[in-house]
């Protein structure tokens, strides 16, 4: 079916807006509505019948924006970009991409078939009764030519003669020989020093490699400054090893900091930053002045603090909180109290309990004072 067809079928003209359309069909269903053609005769209620599919099937037509011919082509490819890698002399590596019409319609699709030397489109089949969607093989040659990595496009172009609308997108596709890649290789992505006292060094090694067949070069740099590498410049033949130490100062640095450094490493086979994290804790202890400070000179002023301290004992006192003289006065209390209460009951025999017991107090209260004001 074409736009044409179905406009001339739901009775709208090609230039017809979505409402337009809508509103015809909804005219024309209810007019061919078999409910409306149940007194008809048969031949009658099988036209209406067969008028209505059509409807049908042409608003349905009519309704997708990739049937409308003032819709421009679109063009819908996965993926986009391709990258064969390590391709060595004469071997061939290949891919299927796919292409779809994502627009309004088209008249004929085309494709560069050779846009390169080393590349050719091997293979198109469509996965549809439609000229869209369609899979795409592509296939890529290592050649002695192609000494560098190279790169090119793969044209498509989606046209519709009759409104003259057009589309165009390409493929990118990358070809790298095998001989000319260097790759890096680096064990551990992220170092952490935890709790780094003040005034102290701390390292780590950091490994890493050239997993390629190439000479790897770049260098090594850091954006800290407590933060530095043994290493500046790399320099690796092909599968070989290589260690750089990482080394945190935190020297002028404060106590319960937390800050994060980065190690960038730039190689000619890839690149990688390492995050590193650090905390310090403790405090910085305080330098005796210099020898040189002391009368005497060097040497003498030395041994003066030496013998000046020497010779002057230390003596520690240890003073006893508020806390500790009333909890001592408490314990007293309640003992004096205590043992005085039980005499008095075991001993006497007078009504008057109330002056007793409060002269008892008195004398416990007091007591227990005196007591706990003596230093032992």
């Amino acid at each position: 079916m074409i736009w044409e067809d179905a406009c001339r079928t739901l009775g709208v003209l090609e230039t017809a807006t979505p409402a337009e359309i809508k509103e015809q069909y909804l005219y024309k269903v209810q007019l061919l509505h078999p409910d409306k053609t149940l007194d008809k005769p048969d031949k009658i209620r099988q036209k209406a019948e067969e008028e209505l599919i059509g409807i049908n099937e042409a608003y349905k037509f009519l309704s997708e924006d990739r049937n409308n011919p003032r819709n421009p082509p679109k063009l819908e490819i996965a993926p986009r970009a391709v990258r064969f890698a390590e391709v060595g002399l004469n071997q061939k590596k290949e891919t299927t991409i796919e292409i779809k019409s994502a627009g309004g319609p088209y008249t004929n699709c085309w494709i560069d078939n050779s846009p390169a030397s080393w590349l050719a489109v091997t293979s198109v089949k469509a996965t549809s009764s439609e000229a869209l969607p369609l899979l795409v093989t592509i296939e890529v040659q290592g050649m002695p030519a192609v000494i560098q990595p190279e790169r090119c496009q793969i044209l498509i172009r989606l046209k519709n003669e009759k409104t003259g609308l057009m589309t165009e997108d390409a493929i990118n596709v990358e070809i790298i020989p095998l001989h000319l890649i260097a790759r890096l290789k680096i064990q551990g992505r992220k170092i952490k020093f935890q709790k780094v006292p003040l005034d102290t060094v701390r390292s780590y090694v950091l490994e890493f490699g050239n997993r390629g067949p190439e000479i790897l070069h770049g260098y090594i740099a850091t954006n800290a400054p407590w933060l530095s590498a043994s290493l500046s410049e790399i320099v690796l033949p092909k599968k070989a090893m290589s260690r750089c130490t990482i080394s945190v100062d935190t020297t002028n640095l404060s106590s319960g900091l937390r800050d994060v450094g980065l190690i960038n490493v730039c190689t000619n086979g890839g690149e990688a930053v390492i995050p590193v994290e650090l905390t310090t804790v403790g405090q910085r202890q305080s330098r005796p002045a210099s020898a040189s400070s002391y009368p005497g000179g060097q040497g003498q002023g030395q041994k003066a603090y030496g013998s000046m301290y020497a010779a002057t004992p230390v003596t520690r006192v240890r003073r006893k909180s508020g806390g500790f003289w009333f909890f001592k006065f408490i314990l007293i209390f309640a003992l004096i109290f205590g043992v005085g209460l039980a005499c008095i009951y075991y001993f006497l025999d007078d009504p008057d309990w109330g002056n007793i017991l409060s002269w008892w107090g008195a004398i416990a209260f007091v007591v227990s004072l005196l007591l706990s004001l003596v230093r032992g």
